[in-house]
């Protein structure tokens, strides 16, 4: 069920149908009050994004992106529209807005976008932060238009209760969006609070999976295993054998035993794939406690 709030002060109403029934919200009825135009049918579009392309725009390398969504009807029972001509705005500026595709009359219709699209339909590369909202223009069998993205008055999508699972709008984001095969290489130590890596110098970092990298413990020559979520750039540590410094020759004074490493929580934990840094918070442990809290921040060079 999909309802739609009037509002007297607004003249142009819509109805949106639904697939069980019909509810509109109003304070009195028509007879009461003749300023109440009549009724507007228009067919409620469907878009969804489908889960086989991007989800995002990496913005460092935006002209792969690809992204893929489907134009429907939500109640296909309903009136069918003449037709929809997609459109897509960007940054929220009804002003930028260009159509897409024109004349989609079969419903659902899967299309695709893609990052070399949208810089051609736009004029500019995409960049970190361009936000790209997608939408239909609808053309109703009686020749009525309704824009998703209008320059005048409010998109016919406007103080609808959408359904769930469904909006009149999708949007794609660009993002520094973390790949795995980029942080493959050498890296220089931005800060090593725990002093094992000299500040200035250069370390590998080794690609495991496209979620994990690792570093080569200083006292052992182990891997050291960070995770990445790729979700939300956050890294972390399992808790592992670092090294024993005594018998790595490291410090003949050195009574502790094995040193173990995990990440505590915090700001420190992070990937910052547009410029390449790689940061962890690190508590080194030992059998008798622990040593504290360390960040070890790395970048690509």
């Amino acid at each position: 069920m999909v309802t739609v709030r009037l509002n007297i002060k607004n003249m142009k109403k819509l109805i949106i149908y639904s697939f069980i029934s019909l509810f509109i919200v109003a304070s009195c009825r028509k007879s009461d009050n003749e300023r109440i135009p009549e009724i507007t049918k228009i067919p409620f579009p469907l878009l969804k994004k489908d889960a086989t392309g991007d989800a995002t725009i990496s913005a460092q390398t935006p002209d792969a992106f690809v992204g893929k969504f489907s134009v429907g009807i939500f109640a296909t029972s309903g009136e069918k529209p003449a037709k929809y001509d997609v459109v897509i705005r960007k940054n929220e500026d009804n002003k930028t807005a260009k159509v897409f595709k024109t004349d989609v009359t079969t419903f659902p219709t899967d299309l695709s976008v893609t990052g070399v699209q949208l810089r051609e339909l736009f004029g500019a590369t995409v960049v970190l932060g361009d936000k790209f909202d997608i939408g239909v223009d609808i053309t109703t069998t009686s020749g009525q238009k309704f824009q998703a993205f209008p320059l005048v008055g409010v998109a016919f999508g406007t103080n609808v209760v959408v359904p769930a699972g469904s909006a009149p709008t999708i949007r794609f984001e660009s993002i520094c969006k973390f790949t795995a095969a980029e942080y493959a290489g050498n890296f220089k130590v931005l800060e090593d609070d725990w002093n094992d890596y000299v500040k200035g110098s250069v370390i590998p970092v080794t690609v495991v999976n496209d979620h994990q990298l690792s570093i080569i413990s200083p006292v052992s020559g182990a891997p050291i295993i960070i995770d990445v979520d790729v979700n939300t750039n956050v890294t972390s540590m399992a808790k592992q054998a670092y090294g024993d410094y005594k018998a790595a020759g490291i410090d003949p004074t050195w009574t502790y035993g094995m040193v173990s490493v995990e990440s505590v929580p915090g700001a420190s934990n992070f990937v910052a794939p547009c410029t390449l840094i790689l940061s962890v918070k690190i508590k080194y442990t030992v059998a008798a406690g622990n040593f504290g809290e360390f960040d070890l921040v790395l970048q690509k060079q």
